[in-house]
């Protein structure tokens, strides 16, 4: 495959349909489940966020390895598809378990349970996602094509988090559910079933359809400890992860406070209904902002997504109960800057990537990517492990109607004050960011004339 070849939109359409699946279960996981958790279930709030806490700093430190295992793999499917392959499977059976958990009596058994359950379910995860995300960054290394690629996983991913936003509404209509728990535990097995199907049918697309480049032996990269140093020596890097964890941060612990904001601070049931509405305007955006980062340049267009996101999101602080109808305006504006808020830093990734090469003469996507999810899970590990005790040490009443003031306070803080103040210092870090298109394309034309020279990729 060569470096400017055209990507079919087949190619494109197969490679961005895991990002659909993968999307609804991480959204699943992290909003739905933790609820479903507490008000049925019966688990504690406390020993939920460590057990989500500690299960997810674990996996983070697999990352990295399972990337760096990827960028090493030799077969004849290539380097990626291996790992996706065997991930799929058992990824989809451990969801299946974690929908059906049942309620243990003793609380130290039952926080083990699922303990265990939450380590399996994110290390088949971790084969499946690292190395389905690194194969994106290297199947295009044209500026705008990136953006457009990527910019469609993205979209399909945001598609994936409208989607499990919805199914709870649908799951179950024509179907006649037991009234209370044990119609949300039904429930809850239908959607289980649901995303395990769609793992295997959508992961099964893109190992089909997506073929993957072929590396000279120059190009593969050799110790894995020893390349740690390099990898923080890439300033790019530094600068947009350092932005892209400050802004997910935010983000995770507003996607994890959404409906207990909606229930208790609006006094509202249609919390999945905000969400769809979110999600929708923000999926339809998407090619407006690799549009517009094909005019202004990727770190331009996503400063002002984060803008607009921003902007309008901080005025929700000020609702109460009652005010579902204005809520619903501040969503569709902040909305229209999540388009640009999630589908531009994966290509500014990719791009930097593209830096590394420049440097290293190796291809690292596993290992960069690796350390990018890292900084993914933590940021939704933080945000339960950090917000449900706060919301808990508040006064916060599980399955209440009412709650005191001071939960009340802590709930707009914590799904507003946290995402706006984190945006904010995003954007003062993405400022910096350096790579431009003259720049990357500089690079690749220079990476392009060694390799045809058959010159050593030697560190720089």
């Amino acid at each position: 495959m060569g470096t400017n070849r055209t990507l079919t939109p087949r190619t494109i359409a197969a490679y961005g349909a895991p990002g659909l699946v993968l999307a609804a279960l991480a959204l699943t996981f992290y909003v739905f489940l933790p609820k479903y958790y507490a008000d049925v279930v019966g688990i504690d709030l406390t020993v939920l966020g460590v057990v989500v806490l500690l299960s997810r700093v674990w996996d983070a430190v697999i990352d990295p390895a399972i990337g760096a295992l990827s960028d090493r793999t030799r077969s004849r499917w290539g380097r990626r598809r291996p790992w996706m392959a065997f991930g799929a499977i058992p990824l989809a059976g451990t969801f299946m378990l974690l929908v059906v958990l049942p309620h243990i009596e003793r609380p130290l058994l039952e926080g083990l349970y699922l303990g265990a359950l939450t380590f399996l379910f994110f290390l088949f995860w971790t084969m499946v996602t690292v190395p389905y995300e690194a194969l994106g960054a290297e199947l295009s290394f044209v500026y705008d094509e990136r953006t457009r690629l990527l910019g469609v996983r993205e979209g399909a991913i945001l598609a994936g988090t409208l989607l499990a936003a919805l199914i709870p509404i649908a799951v179950g209509l024509g179907v006649d559910l037991p009234a209370g728990a044990a119609g949300e535990r039904q429930r809850y097995w239908l959607i289980g079933l649901t995303y395990a199907v769609l793992v295997m049918l959508l992961v099964g697309v893109c190992l089909l359809f997506v073929r993957e480049r072929t590396w000279a032996e120059s190009q593969r990269p050799k110790a894995f400890f020893r390349n740690l140093k390099t990898i923080w020596g890439n300033g790019p890097f530094r600068i947009v992860l350092a932005a892209y964890a400050t802004s997910a941060l935010g983000v995770s612990v507003a996607a994890t406070m959404i409906l207990f904001y909606v229930e208790h601070v609006l006094g509202s049931r249609a919390g999945p209904v905000f969400l769809a509405i979110y999600l929708g305007i923000g999926t339809a955006t998407v090619p407006v902002w690799i549009y517009l980062a094909r005019r202004l340049e990727k770190r331009r267009a996503w400063l002002l997504a984060l803008g607009v996101n921003t902007g309008a999101f901080v005025w929700a602080i000020f609702l109460g109960r009652g005010d579902a109808v204005l809520f619903s305006v501040i969503v569709l504006c902040s909305a229209l800057g999540l388009g640009g808020v999630m589908a531009l830093p994966p290509s500014m990734q990719a791009d930097v990537i593209d830096y590394d090469e420049w440097k290293t003469g190796a291809r690292r996507e596993g290992e960069y990517i690796g350390f990018w999810s890292i900084i993914k899970k933590l940021a939704a590990a933080l945000s339960a492990g950090l917000a449900f005790p706060i919301l808990d040490l508040s006064g916060y009443a599980p399955g209440a109607v009412e709650q005191v003031p001071t939960a009340i306070w802590t709930l707009r803080l914590l799904y507003v004050g946290t995402p706006s103040v984190c945006n904010l210092i995003a954007m003062a870090i993405a400022w910096r960011y350096p790579i431009s298109r003259g720049m990357h394309e500089g690079i690749r034309r220079e990476i392009d004339l060694r390799m045809a020279a058959g010159e050593p990729l030697a560190l720089r």
